[in-house]
């Protein structure tokens, strides 16, 4: 097993991020990067941006002018697609980048530790197995009180979602100094999105580049099916990553109900539910139960504002009920929803 002190060549990563009128969050996004104890140069960020009308382009500049660790290269995209959603630049970074490890960010989310890159880059050179490093999700005071709430969870899910995936700890393999090295399963895992890859690993999934539909809590099933299930979960680096208030979840749900998850389901890679498997269905079913009798929600709210000593945990009332109705609702006012629902209920 390596010494992290010991390692001197640090190896060159690609840190991709799609913008569009990010004024507000891009330079908290880039300071992170450039705070990185890391050898100068070698971290390359691929700021692709879809023509921002507003101040993300001045801010950018001014970073590229500042020395230490961070390489920023401007990148301009003309697909229209890239001003709603972040996968075309997450595609056209791919093609550009020439660092040896790849690492989609939010322009909302920022590295917390200092030595954040150092801390993901160590398990891939300890061992050669490993396709995949992430680490959690954290809470701070500069975060709205619904932000804090689902921060709390690692992954940054809200109760139903965590309730229906695998938790970190039970994938983890052994524990190794400095991080868990842990199992992809790819017909079960939690959701890993923003995390670095091999480059060499990637290239064996995305193989016509042109074609390739980026969805990054797929890319480590994908991995995993093409026989590189082994991932390091560095806990200690940190991640803060912006969410809005209850009221924005509305727009988040229907986005993610009706748009990227009823008209593919059947060729999704990720699932959280398998409505063929029974257990899967009980599941709902006891969850749907569960946040409809209320009094259950607002106990589990008391007992996280306690645990965490900040009142952030009373959403969980709200969150429970509110969306998981609401995903009900957009089930049965989709027509792709009401054919998966007659589905399962008749066969």
């Amino acid at each position: 097993m390596k010494d992290i002190k010991k390692i001197n060549n640090w190896p060159k990563v690609s840190v991709i991020v799609p913008v569009f009128n990010r004024q507000w969050c891009i330079g908290k996004c880039l300071a992170s990067i450039q705070k990185q104890n890391y050898p100068s140069k070698k971290i390359e960020v691929l700021l692709v941006d879809a023509w921002s009308t507003d101040e993300t382009l001045k801010i950018a500049r001014d970073f590229q002018k500042r020395k230490g660790p961070m390489d920023l290269k401007i990148i301009m995209i003309d697909d229209p697609l890239a001003q709603k959603i972040g996968e075309p630049g997450k595609v056209l970074g791919y093609k550009k980048m020439t660092g040896d490890f790849y690492f989609y960010l939010d322009s909302d989310a920022e590295f917390v530790s200092k030595n954040f890159v150092r801390d993901l880059i160590f398990p891939f050179l300890d061992d050669p197995e490993i396709a995949g490093s992430f680490t959690c999700y954290l809470p701070n005071k500069r975060q709205n009180t619904f932000n804090r709430y689902v921060s709390y969870n690692e992954l940054q899910l809200w109760p139903m979602l965590a309730y229906l995936v695998p938790k970190i700890k039970e994938i983890i393999i052994v524990k190794r100094q400095g991080y868990d090295l842990v199992n992809i399963d790819p017909d079960k895992s939690p959701p890993i999105g923003m995390a670095f890859f091999r480059k060499s690993f990637l290239d064996k999934v995305i193989t016509e580049v042109n074609k390739f539909n980026y969805v990054d809590i797929a890319i480590p099933l994908q991995l995993s099916e093409a026989g590189h299930n082994k991932f390091a979960y560095v806990r200690k680096a940190g991640m803060y990553h912006f969410r809005a208030g209850l009221g924005r979840e509305f727009w988040r749900q229907k986005r993610d109900v009706t748009i990227t998850y009823l008209p593919v389901v059947k060729s999704r890679k990720f699932q959280y539910v398998n409505f063929r498997n029974p257990v899967d269905l009980a599941k709902i079913i006891c969850w749907i139960i569960w946040v409809n009798l209320i009094i259950p929600s607002f106990l589990v709210g008391v007992y996280k504002s306690l645990k965490y000593r900040d009142w952030a945990g009373m959403y969980e009332l709200p969150t429970n009920f509110i969306l998981t109705n609401y995903i009900i609702y957009l089930f049965m006012n989709d027509p792709n929803g009401r054919r998966l629902i007659k589905h399962v209920v008749f066969g």
